[in-house]
This record gives structure tokens, C-alpha cells and sequence, in this order.
């Protein structure tokens, strides 16, 4: 979205009741006017295009002309979600691993997991993310052959580690760890297994403007960590099973061959990725979890 111009907002004075909502929820762009106390739009270059002011508006007196004026829907009460169904959506997701290799999953339901995706914040709303969906067992196995040769390359740097560099005994440990890791991935894949994706249907993979990029997104790992979030709840709704693959993403950006694979451009970083597809097994009970750790300040 442009935002080097100058916004246009209008209000239709003859519907705003003066209640001024607009101010309190967008203070930096809207003040009253001291004349007759009516909301003016006093610093339109602050606007963020967040559309605050016109859902907000009771009367719906303002119009936003950078924003689409007929995706802004009245919030429909009886689709809200009661908070036990809510906690139980929330902890029945599960990491998926294990997926039906005989069930298709059709582009229109894909497409409401990204609709999810458009709505979940963004920093200053940048809305700066862009999703790659790579479909169909072919192209999931070449992306995993590429990063696995990726992974070779980074096992045998860790071997000669281990044999060179003397080390304290924590580090030794973390380096073991990984050189487990890595063999247990390369030794799967050489024995016709994918440990990377698990054999999932489709795969998403979520980007953004690096710091370095003329159009850098103020917190891009936090925006892709909540729309992948955004998606993989929307996928729970939809009978998916989704899992996050950390070690994708955490090496895809290093890996050119996987870059131009999957045509990411130049000024951007690969953010997240997740498996997703119809699960092959069944979770029937919510798992346990530690207690949240909190702290109180000030409660009564």
C-alpha cells in the first residue's frame, strides 16, 4: 500500500455526533476543533491506513478513500466466540506430523487460511508480508532435497568443528545436539524419509522487506510469527493440521538454490514456514502444559 501521499479522509458532518471516538482511538491524526467542537482531520500525513477511525465511527460518518469502503462489515454478535470454545480451539491445535496422503487440499480452502493471514497485525501496519504456497509432493520433496544439501553442507562445517576447535563443556554439548540433528535429517532423507516437512501436501513459507530493503518492515519476524498463527487457527477450523518447520526457515535464507526455487526477491528475508494438510491421525484429548509463569504488579 502507498503511503507517501497524503491520505484523503472526509467527514460527513451531518451524521458525526461530535462524540469524537475517532480522536480517542487515533489521537494523532484527528483533533476537535475548537470552533464548534467537531472532529477535524488535523495531520492526515500520520495516518497508518489502519481504518481505527471508520470502525469505529457509531454514525459511520467517515470515509477513508485509500481504503476499500465496502470491506469494513458490521461486527455480527451471534458469530462471536465464547472464551471456553475459544481456549478449547486453542489448545487442541497440534503440531501435525503425520499427514493423509489420499486427501487434496482444494486452493479455496488455502485461500481462507490467507484471508486469516490479511487480517493479523502488522508493526505501524506495514502490511509488508508476502506468502509463497508450495503445493503438490513434487515440488515439497525438491524443496527439501535443496535445503538438505544445504544441511550436508552445514554438517560437515560442524564435523570439522568438533575435531579443530577446543571448547568448554556446554558448548560441546550445544554442537553434539546439532551434528545429531543434522545426521538424523540427511540420514532420513537418504533412507527415503521426510523429516523436514513430513511428507505434507503443501507447504507456506511467509517473507517480508529486509532492515536493508528500501521499504524495511519495523518488526518483520513478529508479523510473520502472528499472520502464520492467523493461519494455522483458521487451518484448525477447516480440519487441517499444521506444523511450524524452524528448520527451514532458519536456514532457507542462506541457501541461494532455495531462494530462486522459490523466487524470493532480493531485498527480502525468508520470516516462517509451516507443513499443512489433512491430518492422517487424530488427537482425541487437550494436552497439559506448565503453569504460566506471572508475575503481578499492582493486582489486587
Amino acid at each position: 500500500m502507498e503511503k507517501l501521499t497524503i491520505p484523503k479522509i472526509e467527514i460527513d458532518y451531518e451524521n458525526c455526533d461530535k462524540e469524537g471516538l475517532c480522536i480517542q482511538v487515533c489521537p494523532w491524526v484527528y483533533e476537535r476543533d475548537s470552533r464548534d467542537d467537531f472532529p477535524i482531520v488535523a495531520y492526515p500525513l500520520a495516518c497508518d491506513f489502519c481504518g481505527h477511525c471508520v470502525a469505529v465511527c457509531p454514525t459511520g460518518a467517515i470515509t477513508h478513500h485509500e481504503l476499500d469502503m465496502e470491506n469494513f462489515p458490521q461486527v455480527e454478535k451471534e458469530l462471536a466466540i465464547e472464551a471456553d470454545a475459544l481456549q478449547q480451539l486453542l489448545r487442541q491445535r497440534r503440531s501435525i506430523r503425520n499427514y493423509n496422503q489420499k486427501r487434496v487440499v482444494k486452493r479455496s480452502v488455502i485461500e481462507k487460511m490467507l484471508e486469516a493471514a490479511r487480517y493479523s497485525p502488522t508493526g505501524s501496519n506495514a502490511q509488508s508480508l508476502e506468502h509463497i504456497v508450495v503445493l503438490g509432493r513434487e515440488n515439497v520433496a525438491e524443496l527439501v532435497r535443496l535445503i538438505i544439501e544445504d544441511f550436508r553442507k552445514e554438517l560437515k562445517l560442524l564435523e570439522d568443528i568438533d575435531v579443530e576447535k577446543p571448547m568448554d563443556p556446554s558448548e560441546h554439548k550445544e554442537l553434539k545436539y546439532w551434528l545429531s540433528a543434522y545426521e538424523r535429517l540427511i540420514n532420513g532423507y537418504d533412507t527415503g524419509k521426510d523429516m523436514m516437512f513430513y511428507d505434507a501436501p503443501g507447504v507456506i513459507i511467509t517473507h517480508a522487506p529486509s532492515a536493508l530493503s528500501t521499504t524495511p518492515t519495523p518488526v518483520p519476524v513478529e508479523d510473520a510469527t502472528l499472520a502464520s498463527f492467523h493461519m494455522m487457527l483458521m487451518a484448525e477450523t477447516l480440519g487441517l493440521g499444521t506444523c511450524y518447520i524452524g528448520n527451514f526457515y532458519e536456514k532457507a535464507n542462506e541457501s541461494d538454490a532455495v531462494r530462486q526455487f522459490l523466487e524470493v526477491p532480493q531485498e527480502n528475508d525468508i520470516l516462517m514456514s509451516f507443513s499443512f494438510g489433512y491430518p492422517a491421525i487424530r488427537f482425541r484429548r487437550l494436552v497439559d502444559r506448565n503453569p504460566s509463569k506471572v508475575q503481578w504488579i499492582g493486582a489486587d
